[in-house]
């Protein structure tokens, strides 16, 4: 059995690509100006090998079974970009950059951080696994993604009836359980912790 947090958004990227590839091709048939033809294309490639790959692996990807917790960790775009075209025309399959033993995992703290959300400059908040090891290494990772709080939910479950236990000062799993917006739920926490 194993859970999976997170999935490539092909469709969602794919519609965005969509728009700009009939972006660039009414540029490229326009051609009020020389060099538009250009300008057209290159808009076009950027939509293809920057937007399309990009939109795709936008948000953190993991999974849990039996044995190992696995998550991505593209710390640039270029690694994005590389993984995606390496899923989409090689392997088929997601690549996970760390894999933790669940045999070697002490427990795992979770907690949120506050962050921006571009381009609205509103601010929002992360949920944030710190993977504590027997061994004293420390591994974190945003652990929820936007759209993925059932999948979320049922893999933590599964990784508690695999003898993890979670940290959760915040009670950040059982506000997961109900059906109150975790932002308004972490908002609330924030407040009561800058009194």
């Amino acid at each position: 059995m194993k859970y999976i947090v997170g999935r490539p958004k092909i469709k969602t990227s794919f519609t965005y690509v969509l728009f700009i590839c009939a972006f660039g091709v009414s540029i490229f048939i326009a051609d009020a100006w020389e060099g538009m033809q250009i300008v057209g294309i290159l808009i076009i490639l950027v939509g293809i090998l920057i937007v399309f790959p990009g939109i795709s692996y936008c948000e953190l990807m993991w999974k849990v079974d039996q044995n190992v917790l696995q998550y991505t960790y593209h710390d640039n775009m270029l690694m994005k970009i590389s993984s995606f075209f390496k899923h989409l025309l090689h392997t088929h399959r997601i690549e996970y950059q760390m894999t933790i033993e669940l045999s070697q995992i002490d427990y795992i703290a979770i907690t949120y951080a506050k962050v921006p959300r571009l381009p609205y400059g509103a601010i929002g908040y992360d949920v944030w696994f710190h993977v504590h090891m027997y061994d004293g290494s420390i591994y974190s990772f945003i652990a929820l993604t936007l759209s993925g709080r059932k999948d979320f939910n049922q893999a933590v479950d599964f990784m508690k009836e695999q003898g993890i236990h979670f940290k959760d000062g915040y009670h950040i799993l059982d506000a997961l359980h109900s059906h109150e917006h975790l932002s308004y739920y972490l908002e609330r926490i924030d407040k009561e912790q800058s009194k």
